[in-house]
């Protein structure tokens, strides 16, 4: 990771004398972006000015690196990306400066056991997303960016890493039959979360966005005390644990509400809340 320019921290003071939070660190579906998946203009605005006056943005999902970067366009490109729930991370230039795949000799299990016949299965690897079948359901989360699958036949895929393999269902207690599959089968060897309520994922033992975060920010030669995060999904867990100061989504996950009560909680991701919320911190005029 690049240390933020001395010129900038320089302009940041200038904007900021007691400035909050060095890294703003946003999750995308449920928080960010808007009910359509879209970067809303007051996000864009928002975000860009924080950039411009030296805070740094950091993107943090599990959208491929691709899609992110596509995202991150809007504001400038100027920020790092956590991609794949923390599989994958890319510095602001859009070197890969952290890549944590799926351990080859789980895959055949993963993506060719029968027991996952009734789910979509989809894995993302460094060069992108891939399926075996059709689901243009999932193309509707990726308008903004005009990310898309590419078809291929799983029994040919050569030995280009996997960051992440995923299942989709409209069945919840499907998806949590084949995690409790998974966690018997490979419990030592890969860890699992969710990013919405009918997309069960899984990456390799360990990987998550908190734990990829705390790598980033130790390069950047900052402290958890420097971040602030916002989040919707259980896959945001780790990372607003980490954070300085995590906050929630008034539409976050139950289950991420339980496990941290103590996070204060804004509106929606539909209000463009996180953007209001560090206008009102920042105090950004206009």
């Amino acid at each position: 990771m690049s240390d933020l320019p001395a010129s900038d921290v320089a302009r940041s003071a200038a904007y900021f004398p007691s400035r909050p939070y060095n890294l703003v660190v946003c999750d995308l579906d449920g928080t960010l972006l808007n009910d359509d998946h879209r970067l809303g203009e007051l996000s864009r605005r928002v975000l860009k000015t924080l950039q411009d006056r030296g805070v740094q943005i950091l993107l943090a999902s599990g959208r491929h690196h691709q899609d992110i970067q596509r995202i991150a366009e809007q504001l400038g490109g100027q920020g790092a990306l956590i991609s794949s729930n923390g599989a994958s991370a890319h510095d602001s230039r859009g070197r890969m400066t952290h890549c944590h795949p799926i351990a080859p000799d789980c895959l055949d299990f993963l993506l060719r056991d029968p027991a996952f016949g009734r789910a979509h299965v989809n894995l993302y690897r460094v060069d992108g997303w891939l399926v075996e079948t059709p689901k243009p359901l999932l193309l509707r989360y990726h308008q903004d960016s005009g990310f898309a699958y590419r078809m291929t036949d799983f029994a040919t895929l050569d030995e280009e890493p996997v960051l992440k393999v995923f299942y989709y269902a409209e069945d919840p207690d499907y998806l949590q039959d084949l995690e409790r599959r998974i966690m018997e089968r490979h419990g030592d060897r890969l860890d699992t979360t969710y990013a919405l309520p009918v997309v069960l994922e899984v990456m390799a033992k360990g990987v998550s966005k908190g734990d990829t975060l705390a790598d980033m920010v130790q390069r950047l030669g900052l402290d958890a005390s420097d971040v602030i995060a916002f989040g919707d999904g259980r896959n945001d867990l780790e990372m607003l644990r980490y954070a300085g100061k995590g906050v929630l989504m008034a539409n976050a996950d139950p289950r991420l509400k339980e496990a941290l009560p103590n996070l204060e909680v804004i509106g929606s991701n539909a209000e463009e809340s996180v953007a209001t919320y560090l206008r009102t911190l920042f105090g950004l005029q206009g």
